[in-house]
């Protein structure tokens, strides 16, 4: 019995050591992969399109050119600061292309006639002599006074009559 009690506990020895040999691995999970899975579709890229510094001066120069008209104070003739870059930009154009000019010179309805006809003729002759100092021959300007005849706006309240005291820029 004693011989079998040796043999039962070699036996459970002989078992334990075998599973004590088998290593196993630790179960590692992989972690899940959450990217969209994208099947023959396309990705369109948008980009905004390379605007060279020349390309960029040309597109403003020709947003400038496309502003005609020079606004004045009341009584003045007086070209605004604010206007000397969309003058200098009309003057290196018809400079550029040969182009005339013709400049319509305007005033709002208060004043007599003669003033207002006076008025605008000194206006547009200012607007001239910036396009001149721009490089502008006179020979290729034409100034025009209209004075009150022709108003941008035909209200009788400032708002209006700042609306008319104007040189409009007319290329021929």
């Amino acid at each position: 019995m004693l011989i079998e009690k040796m043999i039962k506990s070699l036996l459970v020895l002989v078992c334990v050591v075998g599973l004590a040999a088998c290593e196993t691995k630790p179960i590692v999970e992989e972690p899940i992969d959450t990217t969209p899975v994208v099947e023959d579709t396309q990705i369109e890229t948008i980009t905004e399109p390379v605007i060279t510094a020349e390309e960029r001066m040309r597109m403003e120069s020709e947003e400038m050119r496309q502003t005609r008209t020079v606004y004045f104070e009341l009584d003045m003739s007086a070209v605004a600061q604010a206007d000397l870059a969309v003058l200098e930009m009309h003057a290196k154009f018809l400079v550029a292309s040969g182009r005339s000019v013709t400049l319509e010179g305007h005033a709002d309805e208060r004043g007599t006639q003669t003033y207002n006809l006076a008025l605008g003729e000194h206006r547009g002759n200012a607007v001239a002599q910036y396009l001149m100092n721009f490089g502008l021959s006179s020979d290729n300007i034409n100034v025009v006074t209209l004075g009150e005849e022709r108003p941008a706006d035909a209200g009788h309240d400032e708002a209006s009559w700042a609306k008319n005291r104007r040189v409009e820029i007319i290329y021929q």
